[in-house]
């Protein structure tokens, strides 16, 4: 009897095993069904979207890149190879540069773009270049308008280790003549401590400002003291560094260089190609400059104070000197920088200079000294020309706000044994002093990256000083033989 009830219980099981299997099995058609009806309908969704031109969906996106990952397993540098991978960017408000391992370099772009003019008043004298030297009656000729004043693309970098370094910028703007000018062209090794040897195309170190970027300038140029006096660029080598105690390694820093004294471009014809005896290279230009920095901590020197509101607290203070020789009897006979020499022919030159500088809670402010002594040689009876100037710039940025103010006062006395100037069968008196006074108004967009800059300035009794980049423009045989009015200038300057 008890076989029957077995015999039942195993039919049922088998049963309902079957009939579970079967469920099973719908439910299984089922979603796939479902599935393929959801495929079908994307596929469909996809279609409509591309005839309707929609973007793809994130996670149509998400799915193309996991394929293409999945079909590319080998890792990709954007520099180098996986043993030396390096790196690339452009930082906002940076240069551009490509770096890998010791290997770095920087790609400098600046431009500035300038309306300026020159209201002449009626001190101002101006010459006829038909007859040719001949006083016109009227003041220099209206030179009002745009232009590029400055057009620098350049780079520079470390190259095979840290310790060496390189700059070249070249200088697309023709203000100066034809061609390209070479505003910087040297090679610097790093190699004791903080001493450094530098071989090419620098600035001379002599004045202070004239050692800064016109980037960094508060005004839209430099002071007209400071370009009478500079000596520019010029080819040769100098040494420099910085030294001070364990407290302060950088509390001093010295440069002196030997170099042509013919600047970047005259050089350029080699002493292969012109006798080196009385040319070029045998009377060498020797100049230095030491920094002294009061508070110790290195700082570099910008017109602007551009630090944010937890720094601008702290004070930053330095002075310093320095000096230059030459005994200038070649034929080339050039003469760096735009105050003019009042004779002729070969001649020996020294000059000295001093300054101080200092930021402060978003003031900056920079005092300058220099004088130069020429004494024409080879048995000239021309007596020695004595010239010096002094300026003072002093600039406030306002915290938290794009905006910042500035004025400057600056004056040059002109030595009193050349006080008139020869202008053809005519002469001009001149004054003993030659001064400038302006007033600046700055917006930063981005700090000096990125900037519009107006100032006006009044210039008295311009008998001399002729540099392009402030504005200047002292030439007789082009009309202008003393400018005296009002300069006004507009420039908007991108940097990186």
């Amino acid at each position: 009897m008890r076989l029957v009830p077995a015999l039942a219980a195993g039919v049922l099981a088998v049963g309902l095993g079957s009939a579970r299997t079967a469920f099973a099995d719908d439910v299984s058609d089922v979603k796939s069904e479902l599935e393929a009806l959801k495929q079908r309908i994307a596929a469909q969704d996809r279609k409509i979207r591309e005839l309707e031109n929609k973007a793809p969906t994130q996670d149509e996106i998400a799915a193309a890149v996991g394929r293409y990952l999945e079909s590319t397993p080998a890792s990709a540098y954007l520099v180098g190879g996986a043993d030396a991978a390096g790196t690339a960017g452009w930082p906002m408000g940076g240069a551009p540069f490509i770096q890998q391992g010791p290997n770095k370099i920087n790609f400098r772009i600046r431009n500035q773009v300038r309306y300026e003019g020159f209201l002449y008043s009626d001190h101002a004298v101006g010459s006829l270049n038909t007859p040719a030297n001949t006083l016109s009656g009227e003041p220099p000729r209206d030179r009002t308008g745009f232009e590029i004043e400055r057009l620098y693309f350049g780079c520079d970098g470390t190259v095979f280790c840290p310790d060496i370094s390189f700059q070249v910028l070249l200088n697309f703007d023709s203000d100066t003549g034809s061609g390209v000018e070479k505003e910087f062209l040297w090679l610097d090794w790093k190699f004791l401590g903080e001493n450094h040897v530098r071989a090419g195309v620098d600035k001379v170190p002599f004045t202070y400002e004239e050692q800064n970027s016109t980037a960094a300038l508060a005004f839209v140029d430099r002071s007209m003291v400071c370009k009478a006096f500079a000596l520019g660029s010029d080819t040769g080598v100098a040494l420099w560094g910085n030294f001070g105690s364990c407290e302060c390694p950088k509390q001093f820093l010295y440069k002196v260089a030997a170099s042509t004294g013919e600047g970047p471009v005259e050089q350029a014809g080699s002493v292969y190609s012109t006798d080196a005896f009385d040319t070029y290279s045998d009377n060498l230009l020797f100049s230095g400059t030491l920094e002294w920095t009061l508070t110790c901590k290195d700082w570099k020197f910008d017109e602007v104070d551009n630090r944010p509101c937890a720094e601008r607290g702290r004070l930053d203070a330095s002075v310093g000197v320095c000096a230059y020789y030459e005994d200038d009897d070649d034929t080339s006979e050039k003469s760096p920088g735009a105050l003019a020499l009042r004779s002729v022919g070969p001649l020996q030159r020294y000059g000295l200079g001093a300054w101080a500088r200092a930021r402060w809670n978003g003031w900056t402010a920079i005092a300058e000294y220099d004088m130069r002594n020429v004494d024409y040689t080879r048995s000239s009876t021309a007596p020695d020309q004595s010239d010096s100037g002094a300026e003072l710039t002093v600039h406030y940025r306002f915290a938290e706000s794009n905006w910042g103010v500035g004025a400057k006062a600056g004056i040059i006395w002109l030595d009193d044994d050349y006080r008139s100037l020869t202008v053809g069968n005519s002469v001009v008196p001149i004054a003993d002093s030659i001064s400038e006074y302006g007033f600046v108004v700055n917006y930063f967009f981005w700090d000096h990256a990125n900037k519009v800059s107006a100032d006006v300035t009044w210039v008295n009794d311009n008998s001399g000083v002729k540099s392009s980049a402030p504005g200047y423009f002292w030439d007789p045989s082009k009309g202008s033989v003393i400018e005296d009015g009002v300069m006004f200038r507009l420039q908007w300057q991108l940097n990186f």
